[in-house]
Protein backbone atom coordinates (compact mmCIF):
# COMPACT_ATOMS: atom_id res chain seq x y z
CA UNK A 1 0.00 0.00 0.00
CA UNK A 2 2.56 2.19 0.90
CA UNK A 3 4.66 1.54 -2.29
CA UNK A 4 0.91 2.28 -4.41
CA UNK A 5 0.91 5.36 -2.38
CA UNK A 6 4.26 6.44 -3.35
CA UNK A 7 3.89 4.86 -7.37
CA UNK A 8 0.55 7.52 -7.71
CA UNK A 9 2.51 10.61 -5.93
CA UNK A 10 5.29 9.79 -8.90
CA UNK A 11 3.20 9.49 -11.59
CA UNK A 12 0.52 12.72 -10.66
CA UNK A 13 2.95 15.08 -8.91
CA UNK A 14 1.42 17.47 -5.86
CA UNK A 15 2.73 20.26 -4.58
CA UNK A 16 5.38 19.42 -1.99
CA UNK A 17 4.50 19.74 1.83
CA UNK A 18 5.00 22.93 3.75
CA UNK A 19 7.32 21.15 5.71
CA UNK A 20 9.22 18.40 4.34
CA UNK A 21 10.30 17.39 8.21
CA UNK A 22 6.80 16.23 8.86
CA UNK A 23 6.75 13.52 6.11
CA UNK A 24 5.97 10.40 7.68
CA UNK A 25 8.17 7.36 7.14
CA UNK A 26 5.10 5.22 6.23
CA UNK A 27 4.74 6.57 2.90
CA UNK A 28 8.48 5.50 1.95
CA UNK A 29 8.55 2.99 -0.59
CA UNK A 30 8.56 -0.70 0.62
CA UNK A 31 10.03 -3.53 -1.79
CA UNK A 32 7.18 -5.31 -2.71
CA UNK A 33 3.36 -3.22 -2.72
CA UNK A 34 0.68 -5.08 -0.37
CA UNK A 35 -2.76 -6.12 -1.47
CA UNK A 36 -5.51 -3.63 -0.79
CA UNK A 37 -8.24 -4.94 1.01
CA UNK A 38 -11.70 -3.61 1.04
CA UNK A 39 -12.64 -1.64 4.26
CA UNK A 40 -15.40 -3.93 5.06
CA UNK A 41 -13.58 -5.70 9.17
CA UNK A 42 -12.81 -9.60 8.88
CA UNK A 43 -14.03 -10.96 11.99
CA UNK A 44 -12.36 -14.37 12.97
CA UNK A 45 -14.41 -17.54 12.58
CA UNK A 46 -16.79 -18.06 15.43
CA UNK A 47 -14.51 -21.42 16.28
CA UNK A 48 -11.31 -20.15 15.96
CA UNK A 49 -10.83 -18.02 18.82
CA UNK A 50 -7.28 -17.79 19.22
CA UNK A 51 -7.28 -16.68 15.21
CA UNK A 52 -6.22 -13.28 14.11
CA UNK A 53 -7.64 -11.83 11.18
CA UNK A 54 -5.45 -10.94 8.71
CA UNK A 55 -5.15 -7.52 8.58
CA UNK A 56 -4.60 -7.86 12.18
CA UNK A 57 -1.63 -10.20 12.17
CA UNK A 58 -0.21 -7.98 9.54
CA UNK A 59 0.98 -4.64 10.71
CA UNK A 60 1.17 -3.42 6.87
CA UNK A 61 -2.39 -4.73 6.24
CA UNK A 62 -3.77 -2.66 9.33
CA UNK A 63 -1.88 0.71 8.16
CA UNK A 64 -3.40 -0.14 5.20
CA UNK A 65 -7.01 0.18 6.73
CA UNK A 66 -5.85 3.17 7.98
CA UNK A 67 -4.78 4.91 5.04
CA UNK A 68 -8.19 3.63 3.42
CA UNK A 69 -10.57 4.67 5.91
CA UNK A 70 -8.45 7.84 6.16
CA UNK A 71 -8.49 8.41 2.50
CA UNK A 72 -12.56 7.80 1.95
CA UNK A 73 -13.42 9.99 4.99
CA UNK A 74 -14.76 6.79 6.68
CA UNK A 75 -15.69 6.88 10.45
CA UNK A 76 -13.08 5.02 11.77
CA UNK A 77 -14.86 4.11 15.21
CA UNK A 78 -16.44 1.38 13.74
CA UNK A 79 -13.12 -0.43 12.59
CA UNK A 80 -11.93 0.68 16.43
CA UNK A 81 -15.05 -1.64 17.35
CA UNK A 82 -14.17 -3.96 15.04
CA UNK A 83 -10.55 -4.50 16.56
CA UNK A 84 -11.92 -4.29 20.09
CA UNK A 85 -14.40 -7.08 19.35
CA UNK A 86 -12.08 -9.14 18.07
CA UNK A 87 -9.08 -9.17 21.11
CA UNK A 88 -12.19 -9.35 22.92
CA UNK A 89 -13.30 -12.49 21.44
CA UNK A 90 -9.35 -13.40 21.19
CA UNK A 91 -9.61 -13.12 24.95
CA UNK A 92 -13.02 -14.27 26.37
CA UNK A 93 -11.42 -18.24 26.95
CA UNK A 94 -9.10 -16.47 29.06
CA UNK A 95 -11.31 -13.95 30.97
CA UNK A 96 -13.54 -17.01 31.80
CA UNK A 97 -10.60 -18.97 33.25
CA UNK A 98 -9.74 -15.89 34.98
CA UNK A 99 -13.13 -15.84 36.85
CA UNK A 100 -13.02 -19.44 37.54
CA UNK A 101 -9.51 -19.24 39.34
CA UNK A 102 -11.13 -16.24 41.02
CA UNK A 103 -13.71 -18.08 42.65
CA UNK A 104 -11.25 -21.27 43.29
CA UNK A 105 -9.00 -19.10 45.04
CA UNK A 106 -12.08 -17.47 46.96
CA UNK A 107 -12.95 -21.05 47.69
CA UNK A 108 -9.69 -22.28 48.63
CA UNK A 109 -9.63 -18.58 50.70
CA UNK A 110 -12.68 -19.63 52.98
CA UNK A 111 -11.21 -23.54 53.52
CA UNK A 112 -8.48 -21.86 54.83
CA UNK A 113 -9.68 -19.77 57.23
CA UNK A 114 -11.90 -22.18 58.17
CA UNK A 115 -8.89 -24.78 58.80
CA UNK A 116 -6.72 -22.14 60.62
CA UNK A 117 -9.47 -21.31 63.00
CA UNK A 118 -10.35 -24.72 63.86
CA UNK A 119 -6.22 -24.86 64.62
CA UNK A 120 -6.10 -21.94 66.63
CA UNK A 121 -8.75 -22.98 68.60
CA UNK A 122 -7.76 -26.20 69.22
CA UNK A 123 -4.00 -24.94 69.94
CA UNK A 124 -5.90 -22.44 72.62
CA UNK A 125 -7.82 -25.18 73.85
CA UNK A 126 -4.53 -27.81 74.61
CA UNK A 127 -2.79 -24.90 75.47
CA UNK A 128 -5.55 -23.60 78.36
CA UNK A 129 -5.60 -27.45 79.30
CA UNK A 130 -2.18 -28.04 79.43
CA UNK A 131 -1.77 -24.83 81.74
CA UNK A 132 -4.36 -25.49 84.12
CA UNK A 133 -3.68 -26.22 87.24
CA UNK A 134 -6.15 -28.55 89.30
CA UNK A 135 -8.39 -27.13 91.91
CA UNK A 136 -7.70 -27.51 95.26
CA UNK A 137 -10.49 -29.64 97.58
CA UNK A 138 -10.35 -31.08 100.89
CA UNK A 139 -12.70 -33.93 100.39
CA UNK A 140 -11.19 -35.71 103.40
CA UNK A 141 -11.58 -33.09 105.75
CA UNK A 142 -15.38 -32.17 105.04
CA UNK A 143 -15.96 -35.91 105.61
CA UNK A 144 -14.60 -35.87 108.63
CA UNK A 145 -16.23 -32.63 109.57
CA UNK A 146 -19.91 -34.22 107.96
CA UNK A 147 -19.16 -36.82 110.55
CA UNK A 148 -18.36 -35.10 113.18
CA UNK A 149 -21.78 -33.25 112.83
CA UNK A 150 -23.39 -36.49 112.51
CA UNK A 151 -22.05 -37.43 115.93
CA UNK A 152 -22.88 -34.26 117.55
CA UNK A 153 -26.29 -34.61 116.25
CA UNK A 154 -26.39 -38.06 117.44
CA UNK A 155 -24.85 -37.32 121.14
CA UNK A 156 -27.97 -34.57 121.32
CA UNK A 157 -30.75 -36.20 120.54
CA UNK A 158 -29.78 -39.18 122.80
CA UNK A 159 -29.07 -36.14 125.27
CA UNK A 160 -33.03 -35.14 124.52
CA UNK A 161 -34.63 -38.52 124.98
CA UNK A 162 -32.96 -38.99 128.56
CA UNK A 163 -34.22 -35.89 129.35
CA UNK A 164 -37.59 -36.13 127.55
CA UNK A 165 -38.12 -39.66 129.65
CA UNK A 166 -38.37 -38.31 132.61
CA UNK A 167 -41.46 -36.33 131.76
CA UNK A 168 -43.06 -38.83 129.00
CA UNK A 169 -41.78 -42.76 129.82
CA UNK A 170 -44.23 -44.60 127.32
CA UNK A 171 -43.42 -41.75 124.50
CA UNK A 172 -40.18 -41.71 125.08
CA UNK A 173 -39.15 -41.91 121.51
CA UNK A 174 -41.32 -40.20 119.08
CA UNK A 175 -41.22 -37.03 121.42
CA UNK A 176 -37.46 -37.08 121.56
CA UNK A 177 -37.53 -37.33 117.51
CA UNK A 178 -39.74 -34.48 117.13
CA UNK A 179 -38.00 -32.28 119.79
CA UNK A 180 -35.03 -33.14 117.85
CA UNK A 181 -35.91 -32.25 114.71
CA UNK A 182 -37.63 -29.73 115.51
CA UNK A 183 -34.83 -27.88 117.43
CA UNK A 184 -32.26 -28.91 114.49
CA UNK A 185 -33.76 -28.60 111.12
CA UNK A 186 -36.61 -25.79 111.71
CA UNK A 187 -34.09 -22.65 109.99
CA UNK A 188 -34.02 -20.99 106.79
CA UNK A 189 -30.52 -19.79 106.56
CA UNK A 190 -27.62 -22.20 105.84
CA UNK A 191 -24.53 -20.20 107.74
CA UNK A 192 -25.48 -19.23 111.95
CA UNK A 193 -26.00 -16.08 112.54
CA UNK A 194 -22.81 -15.52 114.47
CA UNK A 195 -21.10 -16.46 111.42
CA UNK A 196 -22.75 -14.22 108.91
CA UNK A 197 -21.99 -10.76 108.07
CA UNK A 198 -25.93 -9.55 107.02
CA UNK A 199 -27.41 -7.36 109.07
CA UNK A 200 -29.45 -8.33 112.31
CA UNK A 201 -33.80 -7.92 112.31
CA UNK A 202 -35.75 -9.10 114.74
CA UNK A 203 -37.03 -11.73 112.35
CA UNK A 204 -33.68 -12.69 111.85
CA UNK A 205 -33.22 -13.29 114.98
CA UNK A 206 -36.17 -14.76 115.98
CA UNK A 207 -36.12 -17.09 113.17
CA UNK A 208 -32.33 -18.02 114.48
CA UNK A 209 -33.14 -18.75 118.03
CA UNK A 210 -36.86 -18.98 118.46
CA UNK A 211 -37.13 -22.82 117.91
CA UNK A 212 -34.13 -23.84 118.91
CA UNK A 213 -34.68 -21.99 122.37
CA UNK A 214 -38.39 -23.31 122.75
CA UNK A 215 -37.09 -27.06 122.00
CA UNK A 216 -34.13 -26.67 124.97
CA UNK A 217 -36.98 -25.13 127.41
CA UNK A 218 -39.17 -27.79 126.66
CA UNK A 219 -36.46 -30.37 127.69
CA UNK A 220 -35.09 -28.42 130.12
CA UNK A 221 -38.51 -28.43 131.95
CA UNK A 222 -38.20 -32.08 131.92
CA UNK A 223 -35.30 -32.07 133.68
CA UNK A 224 -35.93 -29.35 136.81
CA UNK A 225 -37.75 -31.47 139.37
CA UNK A 226 -35.25 -34.28 138.49
CA UNK A 227 -31.74 -32.24 138.66
CA UNK A 228 -30.09 -29.75 140.65
CA UNK A 229 -30.30 -26.26 139.26
CA UNK A 230 -26.83 -26.53 138.00
CA UNK A 231 -27.31 -29.52 135.97
CA UNK A 232 -30.77 -28.22 134.77
CA UNK A 233 -29.12 -24.71 133.44
CA UNK A 234 -25.85 -27.27 131.47
CA UNK A 235 -29.05 -29.42 129.87
CA UNK A 236 -30.48 -25.92 128.74
CA UNK A 237 -27.40 -24.50 127.91
CA UNK A 238 -26.62 -27.99 125.86
CA UNK A 239 -28.91 -28.61 123.99
CA UNK A 240 -29.44 -24.69 123.21
CA UNK A 241 -26.80 -24.19 121.62
CA UNK A 242 -26.32 -27.50 120.13
CA UNK A 243 -29.89 -27.60 118.52
CA UNK A 244 -27.97 -23.67 117.45
CA UNK A 245 -24.81 -24.87 115.63
CA UNK A 246 -24.90 -28.49 115.28
CA UNK A 247 -27.91 -28.35 112.83
CA UNK A 248 -26.28 -26.33 110.47
CA UNK A 249 -22.50 -27.28 110.69
CA UNK A 250 -24.68 -30.82 109.19
CA UNK A 251 -26.63 -29.16 106.30
CA UNK A 252 -23.44 -26.72 105.71
CA UNK A 253 -21.45 -29.78 105.66
CA UNK A 254 -23.45 -31.55 103.19
CA UNK A 255 -23.49 -28.70 100.91
CA UNK A 256 -19.82 -28.50 101.18
CA UNK A 257 -19.22 -32.26 100.21
CA UNK A 258 -20.83 -31.60 97.18
CA UNK A 259 -19.34 -28.67 96.31
CA UNK A 260 -15.92 -30.68 97.28
CA UNK A 261 -17.14 -34.24 95.30
CA UNK A 262 -17.76 -31.66 92.37
CA UNK A 263 -14.13 -30.27 92.30
CA UNK A 264 -12.99 -33.94 92.41
CA UNK A 265 -15.05 -34.36 89.22
CA UNK A 266 -13.59 -31.64 87.92
CA UNK A 267 -9.95 -32.40 88.52
CA UNK A 268 -10.22 -36.13 87.40
CA UNK A 269 -11.75 -34.66 84.25
CA UNK A 270 -8.81 -32.32 83.48
CA UNK A 271 -5.90 -35.03 84.02
CA UNK A 272 -8.20 -37.21 81.34
CA UNK A 273 -8.42 -34.00 79.13
CA UNK A 274 -4.01 -33.32 79.51
CA UNK A 275 -3.57 -36.37 78.50
CA UNK A 276 -5.96 -36.66 75.71
CA UNK A 277 -4.44 -33.00 74.89
CA UNK A 278 -0.93 -34.56 74.79
CA UNK A 279 -2.00 -36.95 72.35
CA UNK A 280 -4.83 -37.25 70.54
CA UNK A 281 -5.19 -33.02 70.10
CA UNK A 282 -1.40 -32.73 69.00
CA UNK A 283 -2.06 -35.33 66.36
CA UNK A 284 -5.65 -33.62 65.55
CA UNK A 285 -2.85 -30.13 64.91
CA UNK A 286 -0.21 -31.71 62.87
CA UNK A 287 -3.30 -32.90 60.52
CA UNK A 288 -4.71 -29.80 60.28
CA UNK A 289 -1.29 -28.13 59.91
CA UNK A 290 -0.64 -30.78 56.62
CA UNK A 291 -3.96 -29.73 55.77
CA UNK A 292 -3.60 -26.27 55.24
CA UNK A 293 -0.21 -26.46 53.94
CA UNK A 294 -1.75 -28.89 51.01
CA UNK A 295 -4.49 -26.21 50.66
CA UNK A 296 -2.10 -23.40 50.34
CA UNK A 297 0.35 -25.58 47.69
CA UNK A 298 -3.02 -26.03 45.39
CA UNK A 299 -3.73 -22.43 46.17
CA UNK A 300 -0.48 -21.10 44.97
CA UNK A 301 -0.78 -23.18 42.00
CA UNK A 302 -4.23 -21.65 40.87
CA UNK A 303 -2.36 -18.02 41.69
CA UNK A 304 0.40 -19.13 39.13
CA UNK A 305 -2.00 -19.71 36.94
CA UNK A 306 -4.10 -16.95 37.17
CA UNK A 307 -1.02 -14.84 37.16
CA UNK A 308 -0.14 -16.49 33.19
CA UNK A 309 -3.45 -15.74 32.72
CA UNK A 310 -4.17 -12.12 33.54
CA UNK A 311 -0.36 -11.70 31.89
CA UNK A 312 -2.23 -13.27 28.57
CA UNK A 313 -4.69 -10.98 28.92
CA UNK A 314 -2.67 -7.79 29.90
CA UNK A 315 -0.73 -8.43 26.58
CA UNK A 316 -3.76 -8.70 24.13
CA UNK A 317 -5.23 -6.11 25.57
CA UNK A 318 -1.76 -4.02 24.97
CA UNK A 319 -1.72 -5.80 21.31
CA UNK A 320 -5.38 -3.95 21.19
CA UNK A 321 -4.31 -0.96 22.12
CA UNK A 322 -1.10 -1.00 19.99
CA UNK A 323 -3.45 -1.79 17.30
CA UNK A 324 -5.82 0.97 17.71
CA UNK A 325 -3.22 3.37 18.15
CA UNK A 326 -1.23 2.16 14.97
CA UNK A 327 -4.50 2.02 12.78
CA UNK A 328 -5.45 5.78 14.55
CA UNK A 329 -2.16 7.23 13.43
CA UNK A 330 -2.46 5.90 9.89
CA UNK A 331 -5.91 7.19 9.34
CA UNK A 332 -4.70 10.71 10.59
CA UNK A 333 -1.65 10.67 8.46
CA UNK A 334 -4.52 10.16 5.38
CA UNK A 335 -6.69 12.49 6.21
CA UNK A 336 -4.19 15.26 6.35
CA UNK A 337 -3.15 13.96 2.63
CA UNK A 338 -6.53 13.37 1.61
CA UNK A 339 -6.82 17.52 0.91
CA UNK A 340 -3.65 17.73 -1.24
CA UNK A 341 -4.94 14.70 -3.81
CA UNK A 342 -7.95 14.83 -6.37
CA UNK A 343 -11.04 13.05 -6.57
CA UNK A 344 -9.21 10.89 -9.58
CA UNK A 345 -5.68 10.04 -7.44
CA UNK A 346 -7.81 8.78 -4.61
CA UNK A 347 -10.23 6.93 -6.54
CA UNK A 348 -6.82 5.27 -7.97
CA UNK A 349 -6.15 4.35 -4.54
CA UNK A 350 -8.98 2.58 -3.03
CA UNK A 351 -10.05 -0.52 -3.68
CA UNK A 352 -13.23 -0.98 -6.15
Amino acid sequence: MKGFIKRLFAQNPVPAPVNPAKTPESMAPPVEPPVLEPPAPELPPPNEENILPHWLQNEDALRDEGVIYGLSNTDPQGKINSIQAVYKKHTASSVRTREELHEKIGELNLILEQTNSSLEELRRKADTVLHSPPQPENTLRVAIGLLLALGMCAGNYFLIREGVRFGYPNTTEPIAWGVFLTGMFSLYYTTALVHSNDSITWKRILEEFGMPLAAALFVFVQVVPHLVWYQACGFLLFTFFAFLLSGKLLLGSLARLREELHLVKNNRQLKIDKGIARTDWQETIKMLEKEMEKIRLEKWKIVSALNETEAFINRKNAEKEAAVSLFLSEYNLAQDYRGRLSGNQISKILPS
